[in-house]
């Protein structure tokens, strides 16, 4: 990140310690049995960081007072969530042992939090602010606690400001999940600083554990890592609601209901993944065209996966704060003959490929969800036989969505965030959708290999023009 300020901005950790829940679990809970999508759930650390300006709407925050009021709130709030001050055990269950969270306080100097959060590479730094890098194979395994949490406290000579990174295991929850604990964390803040001391947390629900019961995973293991191929970048994209609106204007999808022909807007989320994924195949293609590609493939596959949250989807629905995982993919492809002449073919339609994602998303009803929960048809999937037919290729983009996730909300007792993000993505081909911070667009913080992202930027702005 070519940058003088952030070149000078220096992190120090002032302070460790392990943060145990309030109150001790009781016997009868010590034993948290993982759901069968738990199971299933990558042994990732999922990263988070919520930025807290020193402005107008957070002029109470002061070093002392908020590393006091979060520490004291994380052991209450571990004590509602139990779970995660546990250990993972076999990829069965969660040995309910208080072992706590890791703590960390860090001091940050010679840079402007303001400043900071308007770099368009800031995710390239944002690790920093971590307590550990979340996706390092070495971290991976050295069996670190469940959550881990860091305090960058800026320097009030800089202006002051608060960044809280987190890493919480994939094991045993997901963005929802993520949200929901953000949130009761924050809410107990509150309450401890008096801003919001009425304020009732409804706590998580843990009845996913019963409704996708364990299974036998004998053969199966999640991959501890993805494979990182190349050199790869992560770019932030903004998109405003006016932008989404003319998104989803050029790609009204036809349905055909009661032999009635009426067009359907798609969702803006479903409208900005259809744009995503036709600019990274129309790089792809170009480079085919152009030879840069040895020996290409007679058919490319391009497969687009969507993680979708099932609570609401499912019969009846589950309540928001359903604790777990509860997302499956949904699967897009879009299959393309290289060797074709066909102009038709050659074009990459959008409404097309939006089409496709909105059928995808759509699959993921109740039904669906109850052949999840009765068969092996996620494990089957995973399990599948990952070597190509010959002569076929697979491209793989992955989309994870925290919009409409209240996250926006997490207000410590001195104020709700000015920015929310994810860290730098190391893996290639990967796309996670946030609201901004009025709520009304998406930010996009995609992954792409580096030799691709002038490209990506320059059709991505060509297409909106």
């Amino acid at each position: 990140m070519a940058n003088d300020m952030v070149a000078a901005m220096k992190v120090e950790v002032v302070s460790k310690e392990i943060i145990k829940p309030s109150c001790q679990t009781p016997n009868h809970l010590k034993t948290f049995n993982l759901s069968h999508l738990d199971q299933l759930a990558p042994p990732f650390y999922t990263p988070l960081l919520l930025y807290y300006c020193k402005n107008d709407n957070h002029n109470s925050i002061e070093a002392v007072d908020c590393c006091s009021v979060t520490k004291k709130s994380l052991a209450e709030a571990l004590t509602q969530f139990y779970p995660l001050s546990g250990k993972v055990i076999d990829d069965k269950f969660v040995d309910c042992n208080d072992d706590g969270a890791n703590y960390f306080e860090a001091k940050v100097s010679n840079c402007q939090l303001s400043q900071l959060i308007q770099h368009p590479d800031v995710h390239e730094v944002a690790n920093i602010f971590l307590p550990f890098e979340p996706r390092d194979p070495e971290i991976l395994s050295m069996q670190l606690p469940l959550i881990s949490v860091k305090v960058n406290v800026f320097d009030e000579d800089c202006g002051g400001g608060i960044v809280i990174g987190l890493c919480i295991s994939h094991k045993i929850i997901d963005a929802a999940s993520f949200t929901t604990f953000i949130n009761d964390w924050a809410t107990i803040a509150r309450g401890i600083s008096s801003v919001d001391a009425d304020q009732q947390i409804k706590g998580p629900d843990f009845g996913l554990q019963c409704l996708f019961p364990q299974k036998d995973l004998t053969g199966f293991k999640p991959p501890a890592s993805l494979p990182m191929n190349g050199v790869v970048v992560t770019k932030k994209f903004v998109f405003t609601d006016s932008k989404l609106a003319l998104l989803k204007e050029k790609c009204q999808i036809i349905t055909n209901e009661s032999t009635d022909l009426r067009y359907q807007l798609p969702t803006r989320v479903e409208a900005l993944s259809g744009l995503i994924w036709k600019c990274l195949i129309d790089i792809d293609q170009g480079k085919i065209m152009k030879g840069a590609t040895s020996d290409p493939p007679a058919v490319t596959v391009y497969l687009l996966t969507h993680a979708i949250n099932m609570r609401s989807r499912i019969v009846p629905p589950l309540p928001p704060h359903s604790f777990g995982n509860m997302a499956c993919l949904a699967v897009a492809p879009h299959v393309y003959m290289n060797n074709s002449k066909d102009v038709e073919v050659k074009d990459q339609n959008y409404p097309d490929l939006v089409s496709k994602v909105r059928d995808s998303i759509k699959k993921i009803d109740g039904d669906y969800i109850e052949e999840l929960r009765t068969t092996d048809m996620l494990l089957n999937f995973l399990k599948m036989n990952e070597n190509k037919a010959s002569g076929q290729s697979t491209s793989m983009l992955h989309f994870t969505s925290w919009c409409r996730f209240p996250i926006y909300d997490a207000d410590f007792g001195w104020g709700k965030p000015t920015w929310i993000s994810i860290s730098s993505i190391p893996f290639k081909n990967m796309v996670v959708l946030m609201d901004t911070s009025s709520g009304d667009g998406i930010e996009a913080t995609v992954s792409l290999d580096i030799e691709d992202a002038a490209d990506f930027e320059h059709q991505l702005l060509a297409f909106m023009s």
